[in-house]
């Protein structure tokens, strides 16, 4: 008997040894890491996480880099948001028709992201999507069906170079593809995304050659800078500010450009007018629609003026004007609706 156990012991020692140095292996090798990490990508986020774009940002981080993942929901409205790294991505089909609904986290709440100390720029490459070095969006029209499918991204400012949010921009086109996929949404897809250019700062308003320019700016606006970015006609969000310095060096005019889901977000709770979104003027704010080509969704324009401006309604047209029949016009869209 005594022979048998250490027979037995001499041959359990080996194996035991051997597991725990595959398993010592397994947790602190780049290899086992990469197991771990594509293991955990096969089913996290619904497995729309792409291995390569994703690792670039987690750093193969299997806790931290993906803590969290979440499903809301139901049906046709059900969308995935899940953590990776100090991003939230949130992912899923948007009908042409959908609406917010103002209670609980819904897709559309998703666009309204915190804001950014940059405007939106568009990611380029052939897809339509934007940045703002703090938020990026990507949007898939999808041929087979009226809705479009969404990678919305927000993030909290670490990735504020152009550099770090091409990267996340690479991300969200891969996660779209899967996700096309996924929901069976025909779309066309982009390819990789270029080096996105700097963030302009403030300029004076007669050098405007992006968003901003051509809106006339009477002298008694007090406006001393814009600021804008490079136009696109793939942006689903485009912006320019105006500003003074002479007292606090705020934003004055604020004018925004929205189109398919991003133009959805701007429309009020079930219930009110169907037909919605109209042409409008208050004494601080105007708003403009268009029609715009593969998109049952009107286009949105707006210029909003802040506290520290003074606007007349002549100002507030005239800039609406200008500001939305050139970003219809690069966007292909059509039929401009000005406020009465």
């Amino acid at each position: 008997m005594k022979v048998a156990r250490r027979i037995g012991l001499f041959c359990v020692l080996p194996l035991v040894l051997a597991l725990t140095a595959a398993y010592t292996w397994y947790r602190v090798s780049d290899t086992g890491r990469e197991w771990r990490y594509e293991g955990k990508l096969a089913t996290y986020c619904g497995g729309l996480i792409p291995y390569d774009e994703s690792a670039v940002l987690t750093g193969l981080d299997t806790e931290a880099g993906l803590a969290r993942d979440e499903e809301y929901g139901y049906g046709e409205d059900r969308f995935r948001s899940c953590r990776m790294a100090d991003l939230i991505v949130s992912v899923g089909l948007i009908p042409a028709d959908a609406v917010r609904h103002g209670s609980g986290f819904e897709m559309l709440g998703t666009l309204d992201s915190e804001s950014s100390d940059h405007l939106p720029m568009s990611l380029g490459g052939g897809w339509r999507g934007y940045t703002d070095l703090r938020n990026t969006g990507v949007v898939l029209p999808c041929t087979d069906k009226d809705a479009s499918l969404v990678v919305s991204i927000a993030g909290d400012g670490s990735h504020g170079s152009a550099e770090g949010s091409r990267a996340v921009g690479q991300l969200a086109t891969a996660v779209a593809r899967k996700a096309a996929d996924r929901h069976s949404c025909e779309a066309d897809f982009g390819g990789r995304i270029p080096k996105l250019a700097a963030p302009k700062g403030h300029t004076g308003p007669g050098n405007a050659s992006g968003t901003c320019a051509g809106i006339r700016i009477p002298e008694a606006q007090w406006v001393h800078w814009i600021m804008e970015t490079e136009t696109s006609d793939s942006a689903p969000l485009e912006r320019c500010l105006m500003g003074e310095t002479k007292e606090r060096d705020e934003v004055l005019y604020s004018l925004e450009a929205a189109f398919g889901p991003y133009a959805q977000r701007l429309r009020p709770n079930v219930g009110h007018d169907e037909h919605w979104p109209q042409p409008g003027l208050t004494h601080d704010s105007a708003r403009a629609t268009a029609s715009c080509p593969d998109s049952a969704v009107p286009a949105v324009f707006s210029i909003h003026a802040t506290v520290y401006a003074a606007p007349t309604q002549e100002f507030l047209r005239s800039a609406l004007r200008t500001f939305a029949e050139r970003s219809a016009a690069r966007h292909g869209c059509t039929g401009v609706r000005l406020p009465g």
